[in-house]
C-alpha cells in the first residue's frame, strides 16, 4: 500500500462515488471530495488540494479529462481516469504529472495496484509505499 493519500473522486453515477467512498478508506486513504460532475470537481479540488484525483471520463457539465486538465493547470496533481469504455482517452499533453487509466467496473485489487504503481513512479522508489 502507498502512503495515505487525500483523494478526490468524481463520477456522475452515485453507486460509483459510494464505491470509492467505501473502498479507498479500506486501502488506507481519505476521500476529501466526491463530485458528481467535472465542474464540481474543479471547484472542490481548488479548496481541498487533494494528492490524487480519480475521475470518470464522461460526466455532465464537464468531462473528467477536461476537469483534470483545468485542475492541473493550476496545481499539477496525479490522476486516474476511469471509463466504462476500454479504449484509452487522449490525455492532455504537458500536465507534468503521473496518470493512469482504469476500465469500469473497477476492482479493488486493480485500484490498489494502480495507485501504488502511480506513486512509485512519481516518488521514484519502491520505498514510497
Amino acid at each position: 500500500m502507498t502512503r495515505p493519500l487525500r483523494i478526490a473522486v468524481a463520477d456522475d453515477e452515485p453507486d460509483v462515488r459510494d464505491y470509492f467512498r467505501r473502498i479507498l478508506p479500506v486501502l488506507g486513504h481519505e476521500v476529501v471530495v466526491a463530485a458528481a460532475n467535472g465542474s464540481e470537481l474543479v471547484e472542490s479540488c481548488r479548496q481541498q488540494r487533494p494528492d490524487l484525483i480519480i475521475a470518470d471520463v464522461r460526466m455532465p457539465v464537464m468531462d473528467g479529462d477536461e476537469a483534470v486538465h483545468e485542475i492541473c493547470r493550476d496545481r499539477p496533481t496525479p490522476f486516474i481516469l476511469v471509463s466504462a469504455y476500454s479504449k484509452n482517452t487522449a490525455v492532455p499533453a504537458g500536465l507534468g504529472v503521473g496518470w493512469a487509466y482504469l476500465t469500469k467496473p473497477i476492482k479493488r485489487d486493480d485500484l490498489e495496484a494502480t495507485i501504488s504503481q502511480l506513486f512509485v513512479e512519481i516518488d521514484g522508489t519502491e520505498d514510497a509505499r
